[in-house]
């Protein structure tokens, strides 16, 4: 889609609506939807993407890393609410409060790019590679296959290094035991949330953790992110200042949510 032009084309009439409630372009609105869809990190490797083939600029690349990236709504409708809350009426609530949040921290971050842009923006660097649009519909689907293989494969390392490194946490002696399961969820959610499910706690402090941990994503989808900006150039610190400003906010309406209802 990117490589080809049709990206511009299929979006251009979703551009005044991704301007007004995000403050995107039409490409910056496909990367946050598949952000939305797709899980982690789709949003942020999107953004490096289209950066790197002129369709955003730095100062818009950089808003997007704050907020693009969220789990999927099959990752926090089996393993969130299934496998960590155990309550499919949650369902809705989940899927609210996480994306309410990512919305909030999306606002939150438009004005401060909109107020100190012109400070955050660097110069495009000349080194910068741009995606070629005019290669052959065979050379785009022969990369594209390949840019795949390559993805699953740095994703499914780190995926496995931050499982081993749990493991290796849940085994720790004294209190250090106690403290793994709030740690693995720290490292990698997935494992964090298996753990975090059967610790003796309050319901609601319980699925506040869970759901704080799902909106930070953990230091394993921080090194997949890291992971795939390589390219871009575009620098890890706006994703953090998103991930730690949406868990927060988690946090709060977690709380609020479920200790009135």
């Amino acid at each position: 889609l990117i490589q080809s032009g049709f990206l511009t084309l299929a979006f251009s009439p979703l551009d005044p609506f991704f301007r007004t409630i995000f403050g995107l372009s039409a490409a910056g609105g496909y990367a946050l939807l598949m952000g939305c869809f797709c899980g982690y990190p789709m949003g942020a490797k999107l953004t490096g993407e289209l950066y790197l083939a002129g369709e955003i600029d730095r100062n818009e690349a950089g808003y997007l890393l704050t907020f693009c990236s969220q789990a999927s709504p099959a990752f926090l409708s089996s393993v969130v609410v299934l496998q960590g809350l155990k309550k499919g009426s949650c369902l809705l609530p989940v899927f609210l409060i996480l994306f309410l949040s990512n919305y909030v921290t999306s606002l939150i971050f438009r004005a401060v790019f909109h107020r100190f842009g012109n400070y955050l923006k660097k110069p495009d660097s000349s080194s910068k590679k741009k995606m070629s649009k005019q290669s052959p519909a065979g050379n785009l689907l022969d990369t594209s296959i390949m840019n795949g293989f390559e993805t699953i494969t740095r994703l499914g390392g780190y995926m496995i290094l931050f499982s081993i490194l749990s493991g290796i946490v849940l085994s720790l002696p004294g209190p250090f035991h106690q403290a793994a399961p709030y740690l693995c969820g720290l490292l990698e959610i997935t494992t964090g949330i298996a753990c975090l499910a059967n610790i003796r706690l309050p319901f609601v402090s319980k699925a506040c953790i869970i759901l704080v941990d799902t909106a930070f994503g953990g230091l394993s989808v921080a090194a997949q992110t890291k992971c795939v900006l390589r390219e871009s150039g575009l620098p890890i610190f706006y994703y953090f200042m998103g991930k730690f400003c949406c868990a927060v906010l988690t946090g709060i309406f977690s709380l609020l949510f479920f200790f009135f209802f």
